[in-house]
């Protein structure tokens, strides 16, 4: 019976721990943010906005801008989440097409990062045979063109999977993460509309 306790103590706290990590904050100080935008997608951890004025061509091939953390961070962990940053960004700067005259930019920012907990990820690898704290990250993506004028935005939070792989590191799985995030910012983008596949 105890060990039946244990389980579902340790099962409700990583769950718990889990949800909050899959959240999106509201961003402050902005009063009505859908205003002249297309909601594209809105969820309780992902929110993709276009601005109306904005046709797909203008969101095609960016040029990056800049790649930032902000928050802070343990002084222990500040060289490791600082070499997440530089993955990110040498990993979009690898990728992306190079850009056309008059390219949007696209600007990056990482906030409200979470370590793993690797003692909480061998107590549930003891009582339920499986590390459950993935740790994450909220990463923003904005499209500015031109002008200066922001034409699309896309915040997530993102969470580190599940698996073994990191489990015992305060941060492989949220770089991970980053990693398959930035992949995905550059291959299909949300704010960019649905690639239509050719008739066979």
């Amino acid at each position: 019976m105890k060990h039946q306790a244990l389980v579902a103590l340790a099962m409700g706290v990583s769950i718990g721990t889990l949800s909050a990590c899959a959240v999106l904050h509201e961003r402050p100080g902005e009063a009505n943010p859908t205003q002249a935008w297309t909601v594209v997608q809105k969820t309780a951890s992902v929110e993709v906005l276009v601005r109306q004025s904005a046709p797909p061509a203008t969101l095609e091939a960016p040029r990056l801008g800049a790649v930032r953390i902000t928050g802070s961070v343990a002084p222990d962990d500040a060289a490791e989440v600082d070499e997440i940053g530089n993955a990110l960004a040498a990993s979009l700067r690898a990728s992306l097409k190079p850009p056309r005259d008059g390219a949007p930019t696209l600007n990056v920012t990482i906030s409200e990062l979470t370590p793993v907990s690797p003692a909480l990820n061998i107590a549930s690898a003891l009582l339920v045979f499986y590390p459950l704290d993935s740790g994450g990250a909220t990463v923003e993506a904005e499209l500015v063109d031109s002008a200066g004028e922001r034409i699309a935005l896309w915040r997530e939070r993102l969470t580190g999977g599940l698996g073994l792989t990191g489990s015992l590191s305060r941060w492989v799985k949220v770089k991970n993460a980053l990693i398959a995030w930035g992949e995905v910012c550059v291959n299909q983008p949300p704010w960019m509309p649905p690639v239509n596949s050719a008739a066979l």
